[in-house]
């Protein structure tokens, strides 16, 4: 006869304790979650060969603001809800979440971003250049596209 062990601690366990449960593990780290952020924007950077001042002008931002984050290596965060800033910067990485997940080549990436779209009456980079709605909608096209399979 086989006897099995549980082993309350084991993550295969229903008993064992989720590190969710623990508050303390769950709270908001503005520090961790800011430099999460910069991590993406350094890898959005670095696969579209943007300038932080082109991130700047997309996100409707002052360009030293964002120079200072990425030389800081941190978004200054007070608390968990966010500031439009942030949201902005979310937005703009979902883009580029939906771009790489379109284009395997970072230069096809670029291409779609600079070239007309008859069906967006417009070029994805000026659109949201000029505006934070622009942002938002390309963010919802491109969200769409590849609700669609694209």
């Amino acid at each position: 006869m086989t006897r099995y062990v549980i082993d309350r601690n084991s993550p295969r366990s229903s008993k064992a304790k989720s590190h969710f449960a623990d508050p303390s593990l769950t709270k908001f780290n503005p520090l961790i979650a800011g430099r999460a952020i910069v991590d993406g924007l350094e890898y959005l950077k670095n696969r579209l060969e943007w300038s932080g001042t082109k991130i700047a002008n997309t996100l409707h931002l002052a360009p030293n603001t964002v120079n200072t984050w990425l030389k800081n290596r941190n978004v200054p965060m007070s608390h968990s809800s966010l500031h439009p800033d942030v949201q902005a910067i979310i937005h703009l990485l979902a883009i580029h979440r939906s771009l790489e997940a379109m284009f395997d080549d970072p230069a096809n990436q670029r291409a779609w971003l600079s070239t007309k779209h008859p069906e967006l009456n417009g070029v994805p980079e000026k659109l949201m250049s000029e505006s934070f709605e622009g942002l938002i909608f390309i963010r919802q096209y491109l969200d769409y596209v590849r609700g669609r399979g694209a």
